[in-house]
């Protein structure tokens, strides 16, 4: 027979809520040694606290792990930006002075961490001349700020042709030029003295300004082709390594319930990162999920029967907690009636779900 839990788990999640009003955004450790559980328990509650939309997570990571924080302490986030990668400190830096930046406007590397920097950096589309336009405003900048910001912001377009297209009119030539045409009239020896005065024409200074607009253009263009093809050979290691499991899984010799749980963990992207026990009408792994909270692992039980009691889930989370994981049970069956109770009571702990087909 198993023991009720004692723990009020509401009363938990109120110290949790109560913790991060105090302290600000916080750490799943911080939060486990501020009430004084495990992270796993932590875990679980934080997880709560985020589907009823009490708490918001951080997109940016202190070490591996997200912060968690309040409606209103988002300010309060700048104060961990040592922990972003060199060039999104620039970005952020870069945007905080500005306010509004176009993304047009910004190199390659700035485009990338504008991107990265999701807490800080807000996209805003704007139409312009029937072309949409996408500028980055900085979190903390009210939208009507921004708008008034961009429709009276100076972007000069055509940098590198308009000085040369305003130089060409007003053209003069220099005192140099005007005292090597007098000295035209001079005998040859004089004309040799004086030519080493004038060595390039007005002329070669203008295509130097067109060739080094070219360059930078190019310059430009090479940098982004570098960030396309990076982002392309990421896709593709990515797309190669998850092709490459699957046969993994294939070379093992399968009951077919075991295929029927694998194929129904793969149809939900949930990753196996150890198989523990494999027989006709059970299976036991250790798995990854991709939740909200970013990746959590969980121990799998699965079993196929027609109904399971509150004893297989005892038994699981037992397992589960000597594992140091949250619990998952699959089965192809119905929930006993005292097991309904039981996942009610354990609910941040153990999840069930059933099988279908």
């Amino acid at each position: 027979m198993h023991t009720r839990p004692t723990v009020n788990f509401q009363q938990q999640k109120e110290r949790i809520l109560s913790l991060i009003q105090s302290r600000g955004p916080c750490l799943p450790v911080q939060i486990a040694r501020g009430i004084n559980v495990t992270t796993i328990f932590a875990g679980a509650f934080l997880s709560d606290l985020y589907s009823e939309k009490k708490i918001k997570i951080s997109n940016m990571k202190v070490g591996s792990s997200p912060l968690y924080y309040m409606v209103g302490q988002e300010s309060l986030l700048e104060n961990f930006i040592s922990h972003l990668q060199q060039r999104e400190k620039e970005a952020f830096l870069l945007l905080k002075q500005e306010s509004v930046l176009e993304d047009d406007s910004q190199t390659p590397i700035i485009r990338v961490a504008l991107r990265a920097i999701k807490d800080f950096a807000l996209p805003v589309n704007i139409r312009i001349n029937n072309e949409s336009k996408l500028f980055w405003k900085f979190h903390s900048l009210q939208d009507l700020e921004a708008k008034n910001l961009i429709e009276t912001k100076v972007y000069p377009q055509d940098t590198f042709v308009k000085p040369v297209k305003k130089e060409l009119p007003a053209l003069v030539l220099p005192p140099s030029v005007k005292q090597e045409l007098k000295n035209e009239s001079l005998m040859p020896e004089q004309k040799i003295e004086k030519s080493p005065v004038v060595e390039k024409p007005i002329e070669h200074k203008v295509i130097k300004k067109s060739e080094k607009s070219e360059k930078k253009h190019e310059q430009i263009k090479q940098e982004f082709m570098k960030e396309e093809i990076k982002e392309e050979l990421i896709k593709e290691e990515s797309k190669k390594a998850k092709e490459a499991k699957p046969k993994k899984q294939k070379e093992m010799k399968e009951s077919p319930f075991s295929s029927k749980v694998k194929s129904y963990l793969l149809a939900r992207d949930i990753e196996i990162l150890q198989v523990l026990l494999e027989k006709n009408k059970e299976f036991t792994a250790k798995i990854r999920i991709d939740m909200p909270l970013g990746k959590q692992e969980f121990f799998l039980v699965a079993k196929d029967k027609k109904s399971v009691n509150d004893n297989d889930l005892t038994i699981a989370l037992q397992n589960a907690q000597t594992a140091r994981m949250p619990a998952l049970f699959l089965s192809t069956g119905d929930l006993h009636k005292k097991a309904k109770d039981y996942i009610k009571d354990w609910n941040n702990l153990i999840k069930f779900e059933r099988i279908k087909g």
